[in-house]
């Protein structure tokens, strides 16, 4: 079982989303990924397609985990997550993600001030785990982790901490938050959808320092 695959506590997982080239994949896995997302929303820098996502995790391998990201796709996509993680960052329902849960591990993405949502989420057994994002999926853009912590301090499902977060300031936010899992995608790019492999890997260096 790999390192992503386990729940207990830790040092933060890292998830490199948004990867396109196999070139970038190899730049994620070289740092010490544990994990690394495509995405298959549309209206993104760093859509892929499925076909693509199919080649870049085959690809990947067993070096490092792999998430499909979707959002407000219909129930047939999940499949191409079967054998991997299945990440819902649309508004789908609680029946949308048990059925999702049918097919594979889900990872459900949630904005940081949706308290109640965030409660709901957490006691449903068909997340495994919770992504924590900032004001809307994929913003980007970080929030007001002080704010967040009360509720972080409580939550029983692995969490993942998303939302703008970057080289510079990964290692405060594991500090501020102690979440099971950090995730970055824009913040590790030389522009948008690029991934630049010194970016990568001077997050993930930033995130074991925190760590130690």
């Amino acid at each position: 079982m790999s390192h992503w695959d386990t729940d207990t506590l830790g040092p933060p997982r890292i998830k490199i989303c948004g990867l396109q080239t196999t070139l970038e994949v190899d730049a994620a896995v070289d740092a010490g990924a544990d994990a690394i997302g495509f995405v298959l929303a549309d209206g993104s820098p760093r859509t892929v397609t499925p076909s693509q996502a199919r080649q870049l995790a085959d690809h990947a391998g067993d070096r490092v985990a792999i998430v499909m990201l979707l959002a407000d796709a219909p129930p047939e996509m999940d499949t191409i997550a079967r054998t991997h993680w299945l990440q819902l960052h649309g508004n789908e329902s609680n029946s949308r993600i048990r059925q999702a849960a049918s097919v594979t591990e889900v990872i459900r993405a949630v904005p940081w001030h949706a308290n109640a949502a965030i409660r709901e989420l957490d006691e449903d057994p068909h997340v495994s785990r919770l992504l924590i994002d900032g004001p809307y999926g994929g913003s980007g853009m970080p929030f007001n982790h002080q704010d967040f912590a009360p509720i972080a301090e409580s939550l029983q499902t692995p969490w993942i901490l998303a939302g703008g977060l970057n080289p510079d300031n990964v290692g405060p936010a594991i500090t501020a938050l102690r979440p099971w899992g950090v995730d970055v995608s824009s913040g590790v790019e030389s522009a948008p959808g690029t991934k630049d492999p010194a970016r990568i890997a001077a997050f993930c260096d930033a995130v074991r320092a925190a760590s130690d």
